[in-house]
C-alpha cells in the first residue's frame, strides 16, 4: 500500500500492496500447500459433519417423541439471560404440552370429536391430531402438541370443567395438560450464535442448551430438575390453574448477565449487514471487545438466524463463526510478527532493512503483492506499505524457535478459553513436525499457511492495546442466584509483549491507518489498526478473486476503550476483493458509531490540543 496516497485517488492496483502474496517455484510447493489445506479442510469437515448429524438427531428425537410421546419428568425453570444494561435476551416462556391416552378411544368418531375440539379450543389442526390418534391408537401415552399458549390451555381447562358437569363422558376428558417451559429469544436473531439453541439431545427427556452462551452454561442455567413446588415458586406459575401447578418443578434455574451491550450488538449486526450488501460478500463476523478485561461487548455473524426458530435455518449455520471458524488471516498478522520483533529486540522501530521485492525462503520464493522492491525501509513503512519481503525478514531475524514461541504467546494453536461451546484451536505448524518447512517461517509470518479464529486474532491484538496481557475472553459478566450476584473477574493468561514495546506498536500502528489504511480512519481519533486479505486456499494454489478480508483495530490510541475485529468473505471482486476497501470501511463505520455511543470526545478535546498530535 502507497504510504501518504490519499484513499480516494488510490485505484485497486495500488492497494494490493497492502496485502500478502507468495509464488511457489516449483511443483512440491502446490503439493505441500494442498497437504496443509486438506488437514484444515478435513477439520472442516468433521465439524460439519458432527454439527449435521447432531441437528439431525435433534429433529429426529424431536419428531419421534412427538409421536411415540414417552411421558418425561417436569423441567426446571431455566435460567434468564441479560445483557450488561438488564436488557432481556433470553427467557422461558410456559405453555402447555397437550398429550392423551389414545387407548381410551373407541372409535374413529371420537377421535374425530375430539381433534375438532382441539382445533376450535387451540388452534390445533384437527387433521393432524385426528391422524397421530389413528396411527398411534395402541399407546398409553401420545403428545399432541408440544406447547401451546397459557391462553388456549385456559379454555381447554375450562371446557373440560363444562364437560364434567355434562351427561355422558366426552372424548376431550381423555386430553391432558402440563405446564411445559418453551425458551424465548425477544431480540430474535440479535445475538444469536452467541446466545445459542435449546434442543433435544440423545435420549434426553427436555430439551438443552446447544452451542453459545446456552451450551457452556447449560448446568448452571438449569441447575436440576424435581418435581413439586416450594416456597419459592412465585411468579411466572401463579398465572396457572391450581390443579396443574404441583407438576411444577421444584427448583428455579440459575441467571446470567452478560458483557454484551445490546446496543453494541446492535451496531455490529447492523453494519455488518451493511457491509455484506454493500460488498456483496457472502458471510462476515464483527467483534467487538474492551481491551483491558476481554470482556466482550459484541459479537455478530451473518448470514444469522432466528432461534426461536432454528429447525428453518441450515444447520451449519447454527455454530459460532467467530470462535469456531478457522482461515488464514493474511496480512493483519504482521502485526503480531513486528510485535515479537521488536520484543526479542531483532530490530528496532527505526531500524531499516533492504526490500529488494523478493526472498527465497527454503523452497519458496516470496513476493510483494506489488512484485516491486521498495528499497531501504523501518517497520512503520514495512506495515503501512505491507511488505511481505520485510515481514519475512523479521522472521528469519528472530529465528524458528523464537518466532514461533511468539504465535504460541499470543494465543495461536489453542482455545483462548472463551466460554461459549464450540471454540476450535486453529491450526499452526511447528518446527520439527512432519507437516513443517523453512518454507512456512516466511509465509507464517505474513498470516499464510496458518489458520487462527475471528476471536484468537481479535485477543491477540488486544494484548498489544491493553500493554502486552493476553487476557481470557469472556461473555458472562455475573451469575445471578437469590439475589446474589457473583462477578467474573478478568484473567490475564500470559504476557505477550514488554509493555514499552505494546505502546511502540501502538505508535507504528497509528502511522499504519494514517498512512496505508486512511478508509480506517475516523476524524478527530488516533486509531491503531491494520488490514488483512486473504487468498483462499485452492488444490492448484491461491485464488486471485476470492479472498477473506480482515481488519482489526482499536480507539483511542492512547487509552483503548474497545477494539474492533472486521472479518468479511469473499467480497465481491468487481467490487473490491482488497480489505483498505471493503474490511477498513467498515471498521471505520463501526468505530464512529461506538464513539457517539460511548460518548468519547475527540482526541483534541480529552487530552488537549498540545497532546492531540
Amino acid at each position: 500500500m502507497t504510504a501518504a496516497v490519499p484513499e480516494a485517488s488510490r485505484s485497486a492496483a495500488p492497494q494490493a500492496m497492502s496485502e500478502q502474496h507468495t509464488m511457489p517455484t516449483e511443483t512440491i510447493q502446490k503439493r505441500e500447500l494442498w497437504r496443509f489445506w486438506m488437514i484444515i479442510f478435513g477439520f472442516g469437515v468433521i465439524t460439519a459433519l458432527v454439527a449435521l448429524a447432531l441437528f439431525v438427531h435433534q429433529v429426529l428425537q424431536f419428531g419421534e417423541s412427538r409421536a411415540a410421546g414417552l411421558p418425561h419428568q417436569a423441567e426446571s425453570p431455566r435460567g434468564s439471560i441479560v445483557d450488561r444494561n438488564g436488557v432481556l435476551l433470553a427467557a422461558d416462556r410456559y405453555f402447555y404440552e397437550v398429550s392423551t391416552t389414545p387407548i381410551y378411544f373407541e372409535n374413529d368418531e371420537e377421535r374425530r370429536q375430539v381433534a375438532d375440539s382441539l382445533e376450535e379450543l387451540a388452534g390445533i389442526p384437527a387433521t393432524d391430531t385426528y391422524d397421530l390418534l389413528r396411527s398411534y391408537s395402541d399407546r398409553l401415552y401420545l403428545r399432541l402438541a408440544p406447547a401451546i399458549s397459557l391462553e388456549a390451555g385456559h379454555r381447554i381447562l375450562d371446557e373440560r370443567n363444562r364437560l364434567t358437569k355434562a351427561p355422558g363422558l366426552h372424548p376431550l376428558l381423555y386430553i391432558t395438560l402440563t405446564p411445559a417451559p418453551q425458551r424465548y429469544y425477544p431480540e430474535k436473531q440479535v445475538g444469536a450464535h452467541l446466545l445459542g439453541i435449546m434442543a433435544m439431545l440423545e435420549n434426553a427427556t427436555w430439551l438443552r442448551g446447544v452451542y453459545g452462551v446456552e451450551g457452556f452454561y447449560e448446568s448452571y442455567l438449569r441447575e436440576r430438575s424435581g418435581v413439586g413446588l416450594t416456597s419459592k415458586t412465585t411468579e411466572p406459575f401463579t398465572a396457572l390453574p391450581a390443579n396443574v401447578r404441583r407438576f411444577l418443578p421444584s427448583v428455579a434455574g440459575r441467571d446470567l448477565i452478560l458483557t454484551i451491550d445490546r446496543n453494541v450488538q446492535w451496531i455490529a449486526e447492523e453494519e455488518l449487514a451493511r457491509a455484506l450488501d454493500l460488498y456483496k460478500a457472502k458471510a462476515g463476523t464483527i467483534i467487538v471487545m474492551e481491551p483491558s478485561t476481554g470482556e466482550v461487548l459484541a459479537m455478530a455473524n451473518a448470514p444469522t438466524f432466528d432461534p426461536n426458530a432454528f429447525g428453518e435455518s441450515d444447520p451449519a449455520s447454527l455454530q459460532n463463526p467467530a470462535v469456531s471458524a478457522q482461515y488464514e488471516p493474511g496480512s493483519v498478522f504482521k502485526i503480531i510478527t513486528a510485535a515479537a520483533a521488536l520484543d526479542s529486540g531483532v530490530v528496532t522501530p527505526t531500524q531499516k532493512l533492504t526490500d529488494t521485492g523478493s526472498i527465497a525462503v527454503g523452497q519458496r520464493v516470496i513476493l510483494n503483492s506489488d512484485r516491486a522492491g521498495h528499497g531501504e525501509v523501518d517497520m512503520t513503512e514495512a506495515l503501512a506499505r505491507s511488505l511481505n519481503v520485510i515481514t519475512a525478514q523479521w522472521s528469519l531475524l528472530m529465528g524458528q524457535r523464537q518466532f514461533y514461541q511468539y504465535i504460541e504467546r499470543f494465543g495461536f494453536g489453542k482455545v483462548t478459553e472463551i466460554d461459549l461451546a464450540g471454540e476450535v484451536y486453529g491450526l499452526t505448524k511447528k518446527p520439527g513436525t512432519l507437516d513443517w518447512s523453512l518454507s512456512d517461517l516466511g509465509t507464517n509470518s505474513f498470516g499464510q499457511g496458518l489458520a487462527v479464529t475471528p476471536i484468537q486474532m481479535a485477543n491477540a491484538v488486544a494484548s498489544i492495546a491493553n500493554g502486552g496481557k493476553l487476557m481470557r475472553p469472556y461473555v458472562v459478566k455475573a451469575r445471578v442466584l437469590d439475589g446474589k450476584v457473583q462477578q467474573t473477574e478478568p484473567t490475564v493468561l500470559g504476557v505477550t509483549v514488554r509493555p514499552e514495546i505494546a505502546k511502540e506498536m501502538t505508535d507504528i500502528l497509528v502511522k499504519v491507518v494514517e498512512e496505508g489504511n486512511q478508509a480506517a480512519g475516523v476524524s478527530g481519533y488516533r486509531i491503531a489498526g491494520k488490514s488483512g486479505t486473504a487468498q483462499i486456499p485452492t488444490k492448484e494454489g491461491y485464488t486471485e478473486d476470492d479472498t477473506i478480508v480482515t481488519f482489526v483495530g482499536y480507539a483511542p490510541a492512547d487509552d483503548p476503550r474497545f477494539i474492533i475485529l472486521v472479518k468479511l468473505e469473499r467480497p465481491d471482486p468487481s467490487i473490491s476483493r482488497w480489505a483498505g476497501y471493503t474490511a477498513a470501511p467498515t471498521f471505520a463505520q463501526v468505530a464512529r458509531r461506538l464513539f457517539y455511543y460511548f460518548n468519547i470526545p475527540p482526541d483534541e478535546v480529552r487530552l488537549g490540543s498540545n497532546n492531540a498530535e
